[in-house]
């Protein structure tokens, strides 16, 4: 087994083993603007994974809010050879996107089939599944922005995905019923605020 795989693994098994930790969010803290998360301590950020992680990969995810959950979720879909360059790093970063929402999306469908535990919960998770949905669409959109340069566009795209996770959350909340998606969503607004850092930078790395 190579180092590549054996960092593969380690990072998974951390990420599993920490992601009820460290995202997780009371549903009274939720709101229409924002998540609240709290931030990693900074000599806390990498310390933990081995030291072979690409130094341009760790470069760019330090610049984000999440670097762990940048790395994480991005090295998953890095293929072996690939440029470590913002563009090929954004680009798994939308690839780990569409995996997490296609994850969330497989739970509100599999909770939408289960007796309900109130009667507002079909409700809740038909928005979701809607907002969901509209994630996974927003794809090729993102993706040919990306590939024409078009900042403008990238950034809209990914806003209105934070959108659709917002719309997700508020739903549970306006009908007071502890949301089933929280930990996913959480994360989910990670990785997508981490996108919109990695476009951000993309022009001064």
């Amino acid at each position: 087994m190579d180092m590549k795989h054996l960092i593969l693994i380690f990072v998974i098994f951390f990420f599993m083993s920490t992601t009820s930790a460290s995202v997780a969010l009371a549903p009274s803290s939720f709101d229409t603007q924002s998540f609240s998360f709290s931030k990693p301590q900074e000599d806390q950020t990498f310390s933990i994974l081995p030291i072979d992680v690409n130094p341009k990969l760790q470069k760019i995810c330090e610049k984000t809010d999440y670097p762990i959950e940048c790395l994480t979720s991005i090295i998953p879909f890095l293929d072996e050879n690939v440029d470590m360059i913002p563009m090929s790093i954004l680009k798994a970063e939308i690839d780990a996107i569409h995996n997490k929402t296609k994850e969330v999306l497989d739970k509100s469908y599999e909770l939408s089939m289960n007796p309900p535990t109130s009667r507002l919960l079909p409700l809740c998770l038909k928005t979701c599944i809607n907002n969901y949905n509209a994630i996974l669409e927003s794809k090729q959109r993102i993706l040919d922005a990306i590939s024409i340069g078009d900042a403008n566009e990238l950034s809209m795209e990914l806003s209105h995905n934070m959108e659709h996770v917002f719309a997700c959350e508020e739903e549970f909340k306006e009908a007071k019923i502890e949301s089933p998606m929280a930990e996913l969503n959480s994360l989910l607004v990670k990785i997508i605020t981490n996108s919109l850092t990695i476009d951000v930078d993309m022009t001064n790395f």
